[in-house]
């Protein structure tokens, strides 16, 4: 068995993405523990290899992480196209777990949704799960919690194009240009997107390093659609122009948002109807505070809307502004599911279709990465929570597994080194470990 002290100690997060220290959602009591196995993000697969192949690792964290939570029942929200998944995880889990096999919809990853998913019940707008008396742990934070000794490393999926699509574990502070070249670009001048393809990011920067929420590179060409779309929906002022000159109030944004299908009171469509009476800049007030509960999926942007414009970005860029204000939402906020909403779900294969994902190899087997590199840039923020102090100093030598960064008693998650070496530099960022053998 395992204490929370000891998962906070280990420096174990949300690895979906988020980043959640793992140890404060244990320390709540809940019926039930779900596991978010959907991994709903296109061309991502790093989940299905643990399932498949770190089996007994991750069935160990589960069990553990239902221990400390007092939780009674245990279910594994697994898509149903993953029938090689679902059949192995049949054979060789507790007859007491449950396996929910999901839709292929985008996002049953999103914890809301798998919980209503699941169970039926509906997480109402700006509280947690826990309200439900449900947790929800990704898969590979439960694979950490039983995985021997600290985080040091991710697992994520290099996909798009590469010579070589596959899922491996690399050392926490690589730099995504040695991740990349592993996996072998197929071509020479390229963009990264970080993460998925619907909720993850472009970089400018192939230095920059691994974290704990590092969940895919995916590599694209300069022109492809998506590329193009991150581009522009990053500036506001765009965003703005597009939707006041376009947007003709269809409210298909609105009628396929995952989180408004549950009753949430979200509405794309009405951060778009500021933009048509704005002079192209956007002051919001109370009326907009519903975008406070957007989950920022993307959906509206990339299927919904019939003239390709941006309401996700309209929405997120509001909800940023509200929270700066300090505004709250003061309608009614008793979320019900819509009755239509299994007929409105959105198919992945759609979402590919949208964004010319179908071109690429959708698999990313589990191999051993290798690499030569000798720096590592490992973040002294990697977590929601505050960010961790230096316990080393430069010049230190230090063995991989060492603690060398902090958050005591603040919420955050301990940092440890994720290779043998000496600390070269410390900044407000990051620590700089330069690996060399311990003698």
């Amino acid at each position: 068995m395992i204490s929370t002290a000891e998962i906070k100690e280990k420096g174990i997060v949300g690895a979906g993405g988020a980043g959640f220290p793992c140890y404060v959602k244990l320390t709540s009591e809940a019926e039930m523990l779900i596991v978010n196995a959907a991994e709903c993000e296109p061309l991502l697969h790093k989940d299905v290899e643990i399932l498949l192949h770190k089996t007994d690792l991750f069935v160990q964290g589960l069990l553990y992480a239902a221990e400390l939570a007092r939780a009674k029942k245990i279910i594994i929200g697994v898509k149903e196209k993953h029938a090689k998944v679902i059949e192995h995880l049949t054979k060789t889990i507790p007859d007491t777990i449950i396996i929910f096999p999901l839709r292929d919809f985008y996002p049953a990853g999103d914890e809301i949704n798998l919980i209503f998913e699941t169970t039926g019940r509906v997480v109402q707008p700006g509280e947690l799960p826990i309200t439900q008396n449900v947790i929800v742990q990704n898969v590979e934070t439960l694979y950490n919690i039983a995985k021997s000794g600290p985080v040091v490393s991710k697992l994520l999926t290099v996909g798009g194009e590469v010579e070589n699509s596959v899922s491996i574990d690399v050392p926490l502070g690589v730099s995504f240009r040695e991740v990349l070249q592993f996996a072998k670009p197929t071509l020479s001048v390229y963009e990264v997107v970080v993460g998925g393809p619907m909720m993850g990011r472009l970089t400018d920067n192939l230095d920059e390093p691994v974290t704990k929420t590092t969940g895919g590179l995916i590599v694209l060409p300069p022109d492809h659609v998506l590329v193009t779309k991150m581009k522009t929906g990053a500036v506001e002022t765009k965003v703005n122009r597009i939707g006041k000159s376009s947007c003709d109030q269809c409210t298909f944004c609105s009628e396929l948002c995952p989180r408004a299908l549950l009753g949430h009171p979200v509405r794309p469509h009405l951060a778009m109807r500021n933009l048509l009476f704005s002079n192209g800049e956007v002051d919001p007030d109370s009326s907009a505070a519903h975008t406070l509960y957007c989950c920022e999926c993307n959906l509206c942007t990339i299927v919904a809307c019939p003239e390709g414009l941006y309401p996700s970005q309209a929405c997120i860029n509001s909800k940023r502004k509200i929270i700066q204000k300090n505004i709250q939402f003061q309608g009614d906020k008793k979320a019900v599911a819509h009755p239509l909403i299994a007929y409105r779900r959105t198919p992945t294969k759609r979402v590919k279709e949208r964004l010319d994902l179908l071109q690429f190899v959708d698999n990313g087997p589990l191999v051993e990465f290798t690499t030569a590199a000798n720096r590592y840039e490992i973040r002294l923020q990697q977590h929601i929570g505050a960010p961790a102090e230096p316990v080393v100093k430069q010049g230190q030598q230090v063995s991989k597994g060492e603690k060398i960064a902090t958050v005591a008693d603040k919420l955050g998650a301990e940092i440890h080194s994720s290779v043998d070496g000496v600390i070269v530099e410390i900044n407000q960022k990051a620590i700089v470990v330069e690996r060399q053998e311990i003698s």
